[in-house]
């Protein structure tokens, strides 16, 4: 029985049957930006358990915590085996966008409150845990520097891996106005002589009319 003497400490329990809680965090945040590194490097294990962890260099009793922390980002199943999203890590070139993904969705009400919440300062995001659990002061400052160690592997403006670019402008010179298209001006000049036998008065009239009007 847990109520009696001799109870185990329920956050022992939890890290016993490695399950998740609400919100994962571990004593030494720096060291889940190391094993993030270290899952780059290394080939994918069939499970992560404690005896894999000190096989590859985290011995210390506070390490057991990223486990939870994996499960937590979805790195992680239930079993402890490696999903799609720990695999999707290792491409170094993606892994950043692939790392904004999976916190978004494991601390999705968080992203839903603040969608800038990875700029949110410590007072903030220490005020969001605390409303939201019973947990104590000191292991909700591990909350909020595990969640921000996390957001320091992740960039949130790159686009989701497997995204396709947009369709690429066509551009070129601006358009130019054919010269036939040109608008045309037609003038009709009408004029009323006297009637008259002198040709002069006509070779008179067309050549001022060549001068004044087509010069």
């Amino acid at each position: 029985m847990l109520g009696g003497q001799g109870a185990i400490p329920a956050r022992f329990i939890c890290l016993r049957e490695e399950t998740m809680p609400e919100f994962p965090y571990t004593p030494n945040p720096p060291n889940v930006a190391r094993f993030l590194d270290l899952i780059q490097q290394s080939g994918v294990p069939g499970k992560v358990t404690t005896a894999y962890l000190e096989s590859v260099g985290f011995k210390s009793k506070n390490d057991r915590y990223l486990i939870p922390v994996l499960k937590g980002i979805g790195f992680l199943d239930s079993s402890g085996a490696p999903t799609d999203n720990w695999k999707a890590y290792r491409d170094k070139g993606n892994a950043r966008a692939v790392m904004a993904g999976a916190l978004r969705s494991a601390y999705s009400e968080l992203f839903q409150t603040y969608p800038d919440g990875y700029r949110k300062d410590d007072e903030a995001l220490h005020n969001y845990f605390a409303s939201r659990t019973d947990l104590a002061k000191a292991t909700l400052e591990r909350v909020v520097r595990t969640f921000k160690v996390l957001c320091q592997k992740a960039d949130f403006e790159a686009a989701p891996p497997g995204t396709a670019p947009g369709p690429t402008p066509i551009t070129g010179p601006p358009a130019t106005v054919p010269a036939s298209s040109a608008p045309v001006v037609n003038i009709n000049i009408q004029l009323q002589l006297p009637p008259t036998d002198d040709e002069s008065v006509y070779e008179k009239l067309f050549a001022a009319m060549k001068k004044h009007l087509f010069s």
